[in-house]
């Protein structure tokens, strides 16, 4: 459901509390609008939801009603995003006492700490994640020992945001058995330092990992010049199997 133009969505809703308990997945983009959640509560076997409001900055004002979701338990619950902010970290953190442990994929622009914490403790069997928006290299050791089915996960680096260099080396050692894809995403102005033989050292650490998946390694932003030194290393490893793509965007 799209509402950007603050429409009156009353009839909307009156519609929606009127479909069975079977409705799966529901996306909300509410754009600058403050909308009641509550008829969501409804919708118990609910597998997917998405909520984003406020398009142009990150105000979890625009989440208040989400307090009348954080007792309710959808048993079916595997995906859960946040787009452009997030409810208040006690209501969240209370929402994931109840459905965190179900979560295979959560979408979150997670920069609060004891957020951060409680999602690498609450929901054990994460797939996804994405993303960490914090300098804290502990935090991102916690939640590869916690989340031990964790397979893919985006980390924000740069400025006050975690060292790139370094969150190789703890990806190498600490990441789960079946984790294979690392997406890091650099803030605007913000260039990577990693130089080829670095990349190279990473990527020998992978492959002597034990789980021997091959590495999906997406870059997004103003970063990594793919010098030639680069791509030889990247090639190298594309044919030992080591890593499967090396994506900058």
């Amino acid at each position: 459901m799209y509402n950007f133009n603050h429409e009156d969505l009353t009839n909307i809703i009156q519609s929606l509390t009127k479909l069975p308990n079977t409705l799966i997945k529901y996306e909300l983009y509410g754009g600058r609008h403050y909308i009641p959640l509550s008829f969501i509560t409804k919708f118990t076997n609910l597998q997917e939801l998405v909520l984003s409001f406020h398009i142009y900055t990150y105000n979890n004002n625009y989440f208040k009603y989400f307090e009348k979701l954080q007792y309710i338990t959808f048993t079916q619950l595997k995906i859960l995003k946040f787009l452009f902010g997030h409810p208040s970290v006690e209501v969240l953190i209370k929402f994931l006492e109840n459905n965190g442990k179900n979560l295979k994929e959560f979408h979150i622009c997670c920069s609060d700490n004891s957020l951060c914490l409680a999602i690498a403790k609450l929901c054990p069997n994460l797939r996804k994640f994405f993303s960490i928006e914090n300098n804290d290299l502990e935090l991102l050791k916690e939640f590869f020992v916690s989340c031990q089915y964790l397979e893919s996960i985006e980390i924000w680096c740069g400025n006050n945001y975690l060292n790139d260099k370094k969150v190789l080396e703890v990806v190498a050692y600490y990441s789960p058995r079946n984790f294979y894809e690392l997406k890091l995403y650099y803030v605007i102005n913000t260039k990577s330092g990693i130089l080829s033989e670095e990349l190279e050292k990473f990527f020998i650490n992978w492959k002597n990992r034990t789980s021997q998946k091959s590495l999906s390694f997406i870059i997004e932003g103003y970063n990594l010049e793919m010098t030639n030194e680069i791509k030889e290393v990247i090639e190298k490893y594309k044919k030992f199997g080591t890593v499967k793509e090396c994506e900058i965007i």
